[in-house]
Formats: structure tokens, sequence, C-alpha cells
């Protein structure tokens, strides 16, 4: 989120001098941190309607409208909506198609499952990034993202029944939605994920950084997370990949699950294992470097896959991309 964070409050502040401070944002937060201050301000967003219905609750006296009251909210208004332009514009950029290494991804997830070895494999991500189904599809697996309908139509979300039905294709489900998804006359399209944001083709699906998202806010989010309820209920082991662990719903669900199979949760350096263990503790932490050439704690791994055993499914939880050669690691 660092990356991101840069070019939001730099973006803002080309839009206004000042932006992104009254926003309380920074450069070079930390995932937290931006997750918390960026999440605080689109919940406000959200419900800033109920001010002119209250607003008489600011007048003088009691009941009548006040003009400075109304010209502050007009200007907080279109304020609002050049930032939210801005959020997704910058969201779209960071984590479109154009700054994806598909082949360091390929690399990178065929050496990860080559050691898993799964006999059948389920993917639950909370990137907003398409950088695991293309690595998946460059390494050889054809992918399901729950997008229906004729070739010569614009794919429509439909994701009920996607991990029950899966065959040969496996299911990439996008817990947080994805750049390219938009939601318009009450359907999701799949657009492609190499394209500036155009809110001409709709709103886009994504859940915002926030450390209180509610997954079933939303229909659509919510029908996605559903099937990982059905994904991680039916899997006989659990593999969680470069999560931040900043997203409650998704640590309680592994808590829940970590008490009856195996669950594994990676990790980068010491620090990182500690979160590792005071969010999930019946987990398995496996310290890993995962980039072109991904390197693992080959004892750790050895004891989650001894307790494994065969079994019907292995969901992955990934949520960080394959680092490039020259990239850092992101937080």
């Amino acid at each position: 989120m660092g990356d991101w964070a840069d070019e939001l409050c730099r973006a803002l502040d080309e839009v206004e001098a000042g932006l992104a401070a009254a926003c309380h944002l920074a450069p070079r937060m930390g995932g937290p941190e931006f997750e918390a201050s960026l999440g605080m301000l689109i919940r406000w967003q959200e419900v800033r309607h109920l001010e002119e219905r209250f607003e008489g609750l600011g007048g003088q006296p009691v009941g009548s409208r006040n003009g400075a009251v109304i010209k502050a909210r007009g200007a907080t208004e279109r304020r609002l909506e050049d930032i939210m332009a801005t959020v997704n514009a910058t969201l779209f950029e960071q984590f479109g198609q154009k700054r994806i290494d598909i082949e360091a991804a390929a690399t990178a997830y065929k050496t990860l499952l080559d050691r898993l070895a799964p006999d059948e494999l389920v993917v639950a991500t909370t990137n907003y990034d398409r950088s695991l189904e293309a690595g998946l599809v460059r390494a050889g697996r054809s992918c399901t993202t729950g997008f229906r309908g004729a070739p010569e139509e614009t794919p429509v979300l439909d994701p009920s029944g996607m991990v029950k039905a899966a065959s040969i294709d496996v299911p990439v489900i996008h817990l947080h939605g994805a750049v390219g998804w938009y939601f318009e006359d009450g359907r999701v399209h799949d657009h492609r994920a190499d394209k500036p944001f155009n809110s001409t083709l709709g709103t886009p699906v994504v859940l915002y950084p926030d450390p209180d998202k509610e997954p079933a806010s939303t229909a659509t989010v919510d029908a996605l997370w559903r099937e990982f309820a059905y994904a991680i209920d039916a899997a006989q082991t659990v593999f969680v990949l470069g999560h931040s662990l900043h997203d409650p719903p998704l640590v309680a669900a592994l808590n829940d699950v970590a008490y009856w199979k195996p669950v594994a949760i990676s990790y980068y350096d010491a620090s990182d294992r500690e979160a590792v263990t005071a969010a999930v503790p019946r987990a398995v932490p496996v310290q890993v470097d995962f980039g072109p050439q991904p390197t693992f704690d080959d004892h750790a791994l050895e004891e989650f896959i001894a307790r494994a055993g065969d079994g019907p499914a292995t969901p992955l939880t990934a949520h960080r991309r394959p680092k490039a050669r020259s990239q850092r690691r992101s937080a």
C-alpha cells in the first residue's frame, strides 16, 4: 500500500494544494495507517447525505437553514467527488495489468504449487490486481473468476457455485473486487484490467482499504465471500501467502478453520512471524520470500505438508504480488 499512498497524496495535491493532508493522508504511510485513514474518509463520505436531513440542528434558531453551512457542505461535496475520482484513478494505475510482471508471477506460483502439490486448488485473493490468475494461466493452469457470458458479450459476474462446480478451471475468488470490474445496471461487468479507470463504464467493484470493512455490505462481494466460506469448509488444508492480516473478517475465518484442519501462514521476517502467531495462534508459520525464485523455510513447509495428507482442495489465500527482481518487499 505504500506506493499507492505516495501516488494518491501526490495526485490529490495536484487537484488542490493541501488536499491530501485535509484527508489525513500522508506519503510513506504504513499499510495499517493508510487503510485506517482512507477507510474513515470513505465511510464518512458514504453517510454525508444525512447532513442535509439534519442541517436544522446547526441553524440559529434551531430548525432554520444556515447559508454558511449550506455553502460549506457544497464545497465539501465537490471536493469529495474529486477525491473519489482520484482514489479510483490511482487505484487502477497502481494495480492495473500494466504493473504486472506476468513471467515473474508465473515462475513464482508454479514453484509454490510444485512444492505444495495440491490435488485440487481453489485460490482466494484480497489483491485488486490480477497477477494471480495471470501468473497461473501463464504457468499452464486455466482459471475462472466467476464471470459468465457469450463470447460476443461483456462477461457478467455470477460467482454462485463456482467452487463446487470447479473441475479443470481453478476458481480465483477476488474477495475485495478487482481492477477492471464495474457495476452498472444491476450487474458487474468484467472489462480490461490494463486500461485506466473509466467512470462511464460504471462504479468500480472494490472494497476500499478499511480495517473495519464489511464484506456483506454489498451483494456482489458478499457472494464472493460465500464462495470463499464454502472453499475453506471443503478444503483439507489452507495456505496463506503474504497476507498482512489486517482484515478482521478473513482473520476470523482463518482462526475458525485452524481449529480442525492444517493452516499455514507465510511471513517474511521475525516481526512478521510475531504478527502471524498473534493473529492465528494455531497456524504453522512458514518463512517465505515470494518472488520470481521463491525461497521457503523448508522445515516449516515440510511440517505443514506432513499435517496435510491427501485432501479434496487446497485454498491458497494470496495478498502480495510476486516481487520482480528490482522491487523492494511491499508492506
